[in-house]
């Protein structure tokens, strides 16, 4: 049995169940991941404050490591809930290894455009960039400092069509999909390969036994190659354009992994589902309905979204689950194919709902 100092669980048993899901075999418990504040947090080493000024905190790794661990050591983490940390630059890291000037905030990275004209932008990627080399520092010293009590997983590189619309601007963007749709298939193709490029190395630093890695912010792990994949760019446009600038870049970039999860944003993206759901190496979809909608386990998305994803053989990543709708969505759908994400108020509430969602569905 292999275990991590900050979670409850078998590590080795919850990677059988996370394989299950992505292959969709019957697993032999719900595949739920619960997390509450613990009664008696661990006891871990005091962290520091965090730098006042959004740039220095973000790029302080030293001192997030030890403020995760404190975060971490408060609180239970149940089922498939697993602590991990990764070296963070904002959603869209890719642009910054490209020539984008970051701007730190204290809740995200803004990045700045870097070419005017598509037609004159040639993307390469920029092994001697100060962040990608802070990206090498800081995945190494959180490999240090989690080894044997969380896990480090890659940053939220993002890719096709969400990264032109930071370099070149997205309305501008919009306009060039009709101006000179050449360009932008060109400056996609070559984004196909610069991903890997940041992708494949730090795979090599964070990936287990089982050739695994995690990724940023979905709690997502895969026994081999693993990534999200977006486009969040794609509410502003029409299914045929999705179709053309979108689903070939996807296919390729999923081959080339060996599980995926596609990160469906907000009400406009659902008119994209259907040709979505035919992309054949994609693995899986995660649903983010966006404020004030219900959440993504709601009975509303079950025939918008999810009983189309089961019927194309995906699995479902379903995140944010208010812990009263753990038990209808199982019901419903089944163990099989079915990830959930959820947080209840204590831990008690937590270890409840593990051990009762086992009578749930099936």
């Amino acid at each position: 049995m292999t275990h991590l100092r900050y979670f409850d669980e078998d590590w080795d048993e919850i990677r059988d169940l996370y394989t299950a899901w992505w292959t969709g075999r019957k697993p032999h418990r719900p595949i739920l991941a619960v997390s509450a504040p613990r009664e008696k947090p661990m006891a871990c080493p005091a962290a520091p404050p965090s730098p006042t000024d959004p740039r220095e905190a973000w790029l302080d790794y030293e001192g997030n490591a030890r403020r995760f661990e404190a975060v971490v050591a408060s609180h239970f983490h149940g089922g498939c809930m697993v602590p991990y940390i990764t070296p963070s630059l904002g959603p869209g890291a890719l642009n910054i290894y490209l020539g984008s000037r970051p701007i730190f905030a204290p809740q995200t990275v803004w990045y700045t455009p870097v070419y005017k004209d598509p037609a004159q932008a040639t993307l390469a990627f920029q092994p001697d960039n100060e962040y990608w080399q802070w990206t090498l520092r800081a995945t190494d010293h959180f490999l240090k400092e989690g080894m044997g009590k969380y896990l480090t997983g890659l940053p939220d590189l993002i890719e096709g069509l969400d990264i032109l619309s930071e370099l070149l601007g997205t309305e501008e963007l919009l306009t060039y999909l009709l101006d000179c749709p050449q360009e932008i298939h060109r400056l996609l193709g070559e984004l196909d390969l610069i991903y890997w490029q940041a992708f494949d190395p730090l795979y090599e630093k964070v990936r287990d036994d089982r050739n695994g890695n995690f990724f940023i912010a979905f709690q997502i792990w895969g026994p081999g190659k693993t990534l999200k994949s977006q486009c969040d760019f794609s509410a502003m446009i029409s299914p045929a354009m999705f179709e053309e600038f979108v689903c070939p870049y996807l296919e390729r970039q999923c081959a080339r992994a060996d599980f995926s999860v596609f990160h469906l944003d907000g009400p406009r993206c659902i008119a994209h589902l259907d040709l979505l759901l035919k992309v054949p190496s994609l693995t899986a979809v995660q649903w983010t309905p966006g404020y004030p909608n219900p959440a993504p386990s709601d009975p509303v998305w079950w025939d918008v979204i999810w009983k189309k994803v089961y019927a194309a053989g995906k699995s479902a990543l379903v995140l944010g689950v208010p812990p009263k709708e753990v038990e209808p969505f199982l019901k419903q759908f089944g163990w099989a194919r079915t990830f959930i994400g959820t947080a209840v108020s204590s831990e008690a509430d937590a270890k409840r709902l593990l051990r009762e969602s086992r009578t749930w569905g099936g």
